[in-house]
């Protein structure tokens, strides 16, 4: 454990601010050398602080320490502050469908839905943003508004070549770095996002997969850290507007909510029922056949599941390319099957039934003409006393009979002239 001079309580608020920068620290030594060349250059009067907190801390108990030399009531206070923000989200948002539900314009009411993706992940746990897709969305009109920007990168940082090219690979398969489309991560990426969420005085509530959000707000913070303050910035789970919505529909159609929780709606969202749905990416993407892992196409998709299973009981008609994805079927015209798909009617089925039995019969009645054909020769050649070689004869006939179909159908005269003679 370093001691407790004024260069401790200066790293200690060092690495405060890099962690909310998306920085991560394992030990407190890992901090001294970022720490100690900032240090270097302050001038005394930045120094005064953590001089005077110095003095004020001595002979002072300050608590025990965790395994890794942080303050434990340090630790229980982040966790609290965690937990405050989380139940602060929560209460934003149902806050946001109540009050539009109270005014009966619940189905006006405009959300914002983002996807942020990343080519990977530094040693000191920065991400380095790849894309980024914007919908804004309501439940009257859909989807009716779209932003996507590719984000430029000169280059990938030191130590970070594995971490890019494996997660790239893995999912959006995106030009990397310095060969990245799009424009430079910063002021001009800012000031677009901020142009289409309207944003003057204040920012919306931002809303995306739960799985990402921590990372998506990371790299979002990071982006507008000039622009906006902790508590301008509230990134939150689209699970728990998705069930929030849900539950709001329900109440509206039938008296009361069924629907039972934001990880019912969360399990919903995974299961992505529309992620190779076309026509609704970036052109890279698209040209790529790779709709899954685009962050505009994801954005869109998650909207079109919210349509989905709320639209119907709020008695909305869902548009296609606005609420679901525009129908596909001019692209699989030329796929056939003969299995029944399950929206095919009793009496496609019926008809179906009624050829197979048709045509099962139709071959009872082949087989039971040739084994007649066979009797028919087999009592000839037991009549006929003038051929020398009987067992020949049967078995020429038998083959006769796996032959052509034509010679099969003169089969019963030549018996009937045999017997004649």
């Amino acid at each position: 454990m370093p001691k407790r001079n004024a260069f401790f309580y200066f790293m200690l608020d060092y690495r405060n601010k890099e962690e909310k920068m998306g920085r991560k620290f394992q030990r407190l030594a890992e901090v001294v050398p970022f720490a100690g060349t900032v240090w270097e250059k302050m001038d005394a009067e930045q120094r005064k602080p953590y001089i005077q907190q110095t003095k004020t801390s001595k002979g002072q108990n300050v608590g025990p320490l965790n395994s890794l030399g942080i303050l434990i009531k340090d630790v229980e206070e982040k966790l609290r502050a965690q937990k405050n923000k989380v139940q602060t989200i929560t209460n934003a948002i149902a806050d946001q469908v109540k009050s539009a539900e109270a005014r009966h314009e619940l189905e006006k009411e405009v959300f914002y839905v983002l996807s942020l993706t990343y080519f990977g992940c530094t040693f000191e746990g920065i991400y380095l943003p790849a894309e980024l897709g914007v919908v804004k969305y309501n439940l009257e009109c859909g989807v009716t508004d779209r932003m996507h920007m590719h984000i430029h990168l000169d280059e990938i940082p030191l130590g970070a070549a594995l971490s890019v090219q494996t997660h790239t690979k893995a999912t959006h398969q995106l030009p990397l770095p310095p060969n990245a489309l799009g424009k430079a991560f910063g002021e001009e990426v800012a000031q677009c996002l901020l142009n289409f969420l309207g944003a003057t005085d204040e920012i919306p509530l931002l809303f995306t997969n739960d799985q990402t959000l921590p990372i998506v707000e990371v790299m979002l913070r990071q982006l507008l850290s000039d622009r906006i303050t902790d508590e301008m910035l509230y990134v939150c789970p689209l699970s728990e507007l998705f069930c929030k919505l849900k539950q709001a529909a329900e109440r509206q159609f039938l008296g009361e909510s069924y629907f039972p929780s934001a990880l019912t709606a969360q399990y919903i969202l995974q299961m992505d029922c529309y992620d190779y749905v076309m026509g609704i990416s970036c052109d890279f993407h698209e040209k790529e056949f790779n709709f899954m892992h685009c962050a505009l196409s994801q954005a869109t998709r998650w909207t079109y599941i919210i349509s989905k299973f709320c639209c119907p009981n709020m008695g909305i008609e869902c548009i296609p390319g606005k609420h679901i994805p525009l129908p596909t079927n001019n692209m699989l015209s030329d796929i056939h099957t003969d299995e029944p798909k399950p929206g095919t009617s009793s009496i496609q089925l019926s008809v179906k039934q009624k050829k197979c039995d048709n045509a099962c019969t139709e071959a009872k009645l082949a087989t039971g003409t040739n084994l007649e054909n066979i009797a028919c020769c087999l009592e000839t050649l037991s009549i006929s006393k003038d051929e020398p070689h009987a067992g020949d004869l049967a078995s020429n006939a038998v083959c006769n009979l796996a032959g052509n179909d034509s010679r099969e159908e003169e089969k019963p005269k030549t018996c009937e002239k045999k017997a004649k003679e």
